[in-house]
């Protein structure tokens, strides 16, 4: 093809044809631009096809590690919930028709049920990550999705920041109770047999109840894990079923 055009230009010149010359060199430019562009498009739509291929296979892995991620923030919030339960119960305690009637073994399994666990909520996020820092978040079509999957590492951050609010009372009522509590008579009373006495043996851990520093603490706790899951649990676990949400729809798209 190229030894033909070459041929049909020299004749050209050859007969001194030149405004059929210059006719024919533009058509040959038109040519080559055409087949530039064609090529162009063709490689355009396989990088396009290739880039959704990619986004797709993201969006399945993407859709897994939210749903993961909800199941454990739903994990999270139950046992949250579980301990302002608990907690409720010994600041109940505090009250003078309850401390008096309620036994030692009571106040050991309130204590216990509350602070034998805590909150720590770690999501997976290594799907995330790596589409974040290799650049691939772009390949996300989806400008809300794209949105909601940059913002998401903030709120964990959040959380995180949250958690560690409800940690401080929690580390100074387990402080307290070092200092101020029969440790000895709590583990008998959970079932640790020690077969020995101390002096200390009928000092009760109902005792911890006569401090206004224990009640403070206790209700910190409390309002900070409330506030955990109003505020901070059960807003991202919506915003992670609209996300889940949102990449069901892309991929029912492609």
């Amino acid at each position: 093809m190229i030894k033909f055009l070459r041929r049909i230009r020299q004749q050209l010149l050859t007969e001194n044809k030149f405004s059929k010359y210059l006719i024919y060199a533009i058509g040959e430019i038109v040519l080559v631009v055409v087949g530039i562009l064609i090529a162009l498009q063709i490689n355009n739509q396989n990088v396009y096809k290739q880039e959704r291929s990619i986004e797709k296979t993201y969006l399945v892995a993407l859709k897994e590690e939210f749903e993961t991620n909800i199941h454990k923030l739903d994990q999270t919030i139950d046992l949250n919930t579980n301990l302002i339960e608990n907690v409720d119960k010994l600041v109940e305690v505090f009250q003078q028709n309850v401390i008096d009637t309620i036994s030692e073994r009571t106040v050991v399994n309130y204590f216990f049920e509350t602070f034998s666990s805590e909150v720590n909520y770690t999501p997976s996020t290594g799907v995330l990550t790596e589409i974040i820092s290799s650049g691939n978040l772009k390949l996300i079509q989806n400008q809300k999705l794209k949105q909601k999957l940059a913002s998401f590492e903030s709120s964990l951050e959040q959380i995180s920041h949250q958690e560690n609010e409800i940690n401080i009372p929690r580390l100074e009522i387990m402080e307290h109770f070092r200092n101020q509590a029969n440790y000895k008579r709590y583990l008998e009373e959970l079932g640790w047999d020690s077969n020995w006495e101390s002096i200390y043996e009928n000092r009760s851990n109902k005792e911890l109840f006569k401090s206004l520093h224990f009640f403070n603490s206790l209700y910190f706790f409390k309002i900070t894990s409330i506030a955990a899951n109003r505020s901070f649990y059960v807003p991202i676990r919506d915003d992670m079923g609209a996300t889940v949400k949102l990449i069901n729809s892309e991929l029912n798209k492609q």
